[in-house]
């Protein structure tokens, strides 16, 4: 047997099952994550740049711009500097040389920045000489509202600091932006491009006005609005015809009476960007927790308004779409990959908003899984940021900062202390069906040992899946991986002088048989020179993989890439593999074995950075070699990926 072992700088040691499996107490949890938050301060500290005596800013893709990647980065960076100041003091030591002095003046004169140069203030511009956000329907921007949650969280953690004049400029921001959703149309639609996401930021900032300023001869209005908004972000076909009415104390409106189209499918999945995929099915519980957190935390001690709209579906989404592509570890499976960063468990809050605000206590176990996650990756950093090699730069900083903090306000003003969190044997046990999403083609297993799935994407053109160990010692092994319309598992052929690529022929069979699935599918490959029919078929091992490849043209094989499987040798999950390999098979730190029908030994190799992680790719055929190939001749392959 050749033993490879494939050794890579490494200066965080892997995380031990036990540190991750044990659950961290709420008061242990909170100072975690202030102390989480306070080492990010180095990175904040160094980003932020003063503009004059006034003003300041956060770098980043954009900086001073007025788009969201200007816009959205300095707003949440200043909420979160805000809420440090707020909230912090006394709990938790800043990193030399960060100061709180320091802290006080960048949240401040950050948010000077964002309210001046928005379009309702326009005392300054941004450095494109324009100003940002929404108006009315003449003169709106995508997503200001967004950005305007973050500046209203901020001004309120700063609010015994603004002068009267700050704070009417405030409200003069959120009366603009209000005041546009009241002009305008409420969205929806499903294929490609939900408006889930969308309408589900749309309520923060209604949320964020009603809360600050309740007694507004506006309110009412605005309130109307966001519960408008809030029925018709997770809006499902069935809403149709619910006669449930939301607010009896309010009035008589059913959910009916406000749904105005359908954002997710019959089987309660969405698609954002062209495909399904975990971090847009599950942001909308966040967006409409923060609303929720926003409109109680704001208003204080005399609650005025309060609506059972804000997390309209939450619970069936959860039930019926996320909780079945959840991991031991808190990630959320990923069948078409995703177009993100990748393991950024950033759905954390929303895993807050489901335990703290409808005491869900799977997602209070998730939570705390996540958050380990995320504190585990901000080690791996030098400077207090959470990721290596973030996708979209300070925005990114931003955004995770953001989730963190909400997390620890919604525990804040809604404890759990006293809920006792599931356990994952017995989670796995109510999940232990196979499960199948028709609206998206996506089949999945989950085991005891091992997770996989697979996604049979017509909005990507994308055919491809994983296996996943399930494994907290050395979880994230294998990378959701796509490339040209296939990826892990099914792979790819290159050919002489042709392009990779994949359609379907047919429409794919989906079987479920119990525990496990199988897939059947045939695509016409390489600009229509190959014919695939294969079978894939999850046992109580892993996957077996099969096919026929029919050969449509003469041609040459250059290389053979069917079966890959990527595998992360990242700091943040293991930068170390040991790779065992003989003829035909390849074991992967004794947890994954590929065993392919070829006596040659797999290529290992090929690394790259997917979706910011260090990625390299296993090929189980591609050591064979350059072979001529003619019409009608059928090449054959199979591959088991099994999980020890």
């Amino acid at each position: 047997m050749k033993k490879i072992i494939l050794l890579f700088l490494s200066f965080l040691m892997t995380i031990s099952l036990s540190a991750h499996s044990s659950f961290v107490k709420e008061h242990a949890l909170k100072d975690s994550l202030l102390g989480m938050l306070a080492r990010f301060t180095q990175y904040v500290s160094t980003d932020y740049q003063d503009i004059d005596e006034k003003y300041g800013c956060f770098r980043g893709e954009n900086t001073m711009g007025s788009d969201e990647r200007g816009v959205r980065t300095n707003a949440d960076l200043s909420m979160v500097c805000a809420f440090l100041s707020h909230y912090a003091q006394g709990k938790v030591k800043l990193p030399h040389p960060v100061t709180w002095q320091r802290i006080d003046s960048i949240a401040y004169k950050s948010l000077s920045f964002a309210l001046d140069t928005h379009k309702a203030v326009h005392l300054r511009t941004c450095r494109d000489k324009r100003y940002w956000g929404s108006v009315s329907k003449k003169e709106h921007q995508w997503e200001s509202s967004l950005w305007a949650l973050s500046v209203a969280y901020s001004a309120f953690f700063q609010w015994n600091k603004l002068s009267s004049a700050q704070k009417d400029k405030l409200y003069r921001l959120l009366k603009a932006e209000c005041n546009y959703e009241l002009e305008r149309d409420i969205p929806t639609g499903y294929q490609g491009d939900t408006k889930a996401e969308e309408n589900g930021w749309e309520v923060g900032v209604l949320a964020a006005a009603i809360g600050l300023f309740p007694n507004d001869s506006l309110a009412s209005h605005w309130f109307e609005r966001m519960r408008a908004f809030a029925i018709n972000s997770y809006s499902h076909p069935s809403d149709a015809t619910n006669n449930k009415v939301i607010d009896p104390w309010f009035d008589s409106k059913t959910v009916a009476d406000l749904y105005q189209g359908a954002n997710l499918y019959e089987d309660w999945t969405l698609q954002n960007h062209g495909f399904f995929h975990t971090s847009y099915q599950n942001v909308v519980i966040q967006e409409l927790g923060e609303a929720a957190l926003a409109l109680r935390l704001f208003q204080g001690e005399h609650i005025k308004w309060k609506s059972n709209a804000l997390l309209h579906n939450c619970d069936q989404v959860t039930k019926n779409v996320l909780n079945w592509l959840t991991l031991p570890d808190g990630e959320q499976a990923m069948p078409n990959g995703n177009d993100w960063s990748l393991f950024l468990y950033d759905q954390l809050t929303s895993y807050s908003t489901m335990a703290c605000m409808l005491r869900d206590v799977d997602a209070l176990y998730f939570e705390n899984q996540a958050y380990k996650q995320i504190r585990h990756r901000q080690l791996t950093t030098s400077d207090g940021s959470w990721l290596l090699r973030p996708d979209v730069g300070g925005r990114r900083m931003g955004v995770q900062s953001h989730r963190v903090m909400m997390s620890w306000l919604m525990h804040e003003m809604l404890s759990t202390s006293e809920m006792q969190p599931t356990v994952w044997s017995e989670f796995q046990k109510r999940h232990a069906e196979a499960k199948f999403f028709p609206c998206q083609r996506i089949v999945r297993t989950l085991t005891k040992n091992y997770f996989a799935c697979f996604s049979w994407s017509e909005g990507k053109n994308s055919y491809t899946g994983y296996i996943a160990p399930l494994d907290l010692s050395n979880n994230n092994l294998v990378v959701p991986f796509r490339k040209f319309n296939t990826g892990n598992l099914l792979g790819y052929i290159q050919l002489q002088n042709k392009n990779i690529n994949a359609r379907p022929v047919d429409t794919p069979h989906f079987m479920l048989q119990g525990n496990y699935f199988q897939v059947k599918g045939l695509l016409i490959e390489n600009d229509s020179t190959l014919k695939r029919s294969f079978t894939l078929t999850s046992n109580g091992h892993g996957l077996d993989y099969r096919d026929e490849v029919l050969v449509l043209r003469d041609t040459e094989i250059q290389a053979d890439r069917t079966g890959m499987i990527a595998i992360s040798t990242d700091a943040f999950t293991c930068t170390e593999r040991e790779i065992y390999q003989k003829k035909g098979k390849t074991s992967i730190d004794g947890l994954l074995e590929v065993k392919a029908d070829t006596p040659l030994s797999a290529e290992i190799g090929d690394g790259s950075v997917e979706n910011s992680i260090n990625t390299i790719k296993v090929y189980p055929f591609a050591k064979s070699e350059k072979k001529k190939l003619f019409k009608g001749e059928r090449l054959h392959h199979r591959v088991n990926f099994t999980i020890k």
